[in-house]
């Protein structure tokens, strides 16, 4: 059984990936985004910096799971929901997979 989805929650958390998102690209990067929530309560943000950091694996994606991972302590995230600006590319898919995410959602 699937739990209920709040769109209202998914919008709200959608709009901080999407600062995000134009936070990055005011640095100079491609505008995405990406947050990471558990329970409601904000783990982690992020955009691309893949241009910033010279490191061909800084997607926002990989970027959030990153911090996520170090704040709770665990490279497994089976809790959280990743709100992502865009369709994850196979890298960041992979890294959600890895990670166990439990839902993802983009726009």
């Amino acid at each position: 059984m699937t739990a209920a989805v709040d769109t209202d929650l998914d919008a709200h958390w959608m709009r901080q990936a999407i600062a995000a998102a134009r936070d990055a690209e005011a640095r100079g990067e491609i505008p995405v985004g990406t947050c990471i929530v558990s329970e409601n309560t904000l783990l982690a943000v992020a955009g691309n910096r893949t241009r910033t950091d010279i490191d061909p694996t800084a997607h926002a994606e990989m970027v959030a799971l990153r911090e996520a991972a170090r704040k709770i302590g665990n490279y497994r995230l089976p809790h959280v929901v990743v709100y992502s600006t865009i369709e994850p590319c196979a890298m960041c898919a992979g890294g959600l997979v890895q990670a166990r995410v439990r839902r993802l959602v983009y726009g």
